[in-house]
């Protein structure tokens, strides 16, 4: 008697744009679905580049897999229950985050499907509140290069 492998979507989001995405990852034969979230657009203005840098990354990932990945347009919740339905998935595997519509999308998901989370790797160990980007990466920086600064002389341009 053979076990039926449970099929999975892949839940791709803002914040797991990546071709090195652990979910993507652990499933490269899964179908893959980003959204973007109409609900979310509408009350956080997000700029026409990010938006364009986003479905490049978007596009760069499906370039990368044999899977299919689709984008959609419309409420991420709706779009995924859609998605797993048309698939067949029993299973939605996604790389956490700390939005807080994440964490609303994923409990509504539980209800009917398996989510499988996946830890990604930090940037940096810094935990502490973020309020403006140059802050943060003054605290971050050499941490992240490994003790040599972004414009030190290794990294300027001859």
């Amino acid at each position: 008697m053979s076990v039926k492998t449970p099929k999975t979507l892949v839940w791709i989001h803002g914040d797991s744009i990546s071709i090195t995405d652990p979910a993507l990852e652990q499933h490269p034969d899964s179908p893959a679905l980003f959204v973007f979230d109409r609900p979310f657009l509408e009350k956080v203005p997000v700029a026409f580049p990010r938006l364009a840098f986003m479905y490049q990354g978007v596009r760069d990932i499906a370039a990368a897999r044999t899977a299919p990945l689709e984008i959609r347009l419309g409420d991420a919740l709706t779009e995924l229950y859609s998605a797993a339905k048309a698939q067949n998935a029993s299973q939605i595997a996604v790389s956490i985050t700390t939005s807080s519509r994440f964490a609303a999308i994923c409990t509504a998901l539980e209800r009917e499907f398996e989510v499988l989370y996946y830890q990604r790797d930090r940037l940096t160990s810094y935990d502490g509140k973020i309020k403006r980007f140059f802050g943060f990466w003054k605290v971050v920086e050499a941490e992240v290069m490994q003790g040599e600064g972004l414009f030190s002389s290794k990294h300027k341009h001859r």
